[in-house]
């Protein structure tokens, strides 16, 4: 990590089949708290679970099966009161996964916020980086729009998947982005799996995280084992940030601002030539 990367985001994604939203979530801290939170994770986890997989916790799949719902639902309160005894936030971004397949049909490359990953990926970034704190004000953030930010920044973690290229794309372009007051507070980024030799432990936590995002933005209805508890444990404590859901609405207006973008820019017009 960069000398100025005081802050880490761990993030990953969660579906929820049944309502048709896809998220990208996790949570931010500074890195020295997900070093004193990370041994403390790992110490809660139990004989023969070699990486937590929030999912199968709740479901008793994989290497939860045969483990009984109440010691499943203990570790899941475990790991939230863990969770909440540091200082980290909950961030999360949810699009409707149906809406946005019908207006970006292709599986990995449309015009149009690239595919269902990239497009929450890029939208959960600004709140991770509100979530450091020092939010500029109306009066500050036209010198930073003009001159960038000098401050600290936030390296982000991402397990690899098969939009890893994607992710990378979507972060440069945003660390590029001119119009964005953020754009200087994204640091580097590393993917990585979440068990192994070379595993990332956090991103179990991002697992969770994104879970529960997904959870409260679908509204999910409760199963054997309740989610609601948990995220409010969370909130009550204040370490949700913020999760957002770009409905059907939202992406079909954002889809006509895009296309009307495209159009100025063939005929060679720019948006603010009529301002």
């Amino acid at each position: 990590m960069g000398n100025q990367e005081r802050f880490r985001a761990y993030l990953d994604e969660s579906e929820n089949s049944s309502s048709g939203i896809y998220v990208v979530g996790g949570f931010v801290a500074e890195a020295t708290v997900w070093d004193a939170l990370e041994p403390k994770w790992l110490s809660c986890l139990p004989p023969g679970i070699t990486s937590f997989h929030t999912t199968d916790c709740f479901t008793g799949n994989n290497e939860f099966d045969g483990v009984s719902i109440s010691d499943r639902s203990v570790l899941l309160n475990k790991l939230t009161e863990i969770i909440v005894g540091h200082e980290i936030r909950l961030v999360g971004y949810g699009i409707d996964a149906k809406t946005y397949g019908k207006l970006a049909p292709k599986a990995k490359e449309n015009e149009f916020l690239r595919n269902k990953y990239a497009a929450p990926f890029g939208g959960v970034v600004q709140p991770a980086c509100e979530a450091m704190g020092n939010l500029p004000t109306p009066e500050t953030v036209w010198n930073i729009l003009e001159n960038g930010e000098q401050w600290e920044q936030c390296a982000f973690f991402i397990e690899s998947n098969e939009y890893s290229a994607s992710a990378n794309r979507t972060i440069a372009e945003l660390r590029a982005s001119t119009d964005l007051w953020f754009r200087g507070r994204i640091g580097t980024e590393t993917y990585g799996a979440k068990s192994g030799p070379a595993g990332i432990t956090l991103l179990q936590v991002a697992d969770f995280g994104a879970f529960l995002a997904a959870k409260h933005v679908s509204k999910a209805p409760e199963g054997k084992i309740p989610w609601k508890e948990l995220y409010e444990k969370l909130k009550n404590a204040d370490h949700v940030y913020r999760t957002v859901q770009a409905d059907e609405y939202s992406l079909k207006v954002l889809h006509q601002t895009h296309e009307e973008l495209k159009k100025e820019a063939a005929e060679g017009r720019h948006y603010w030539d009529d301002i």
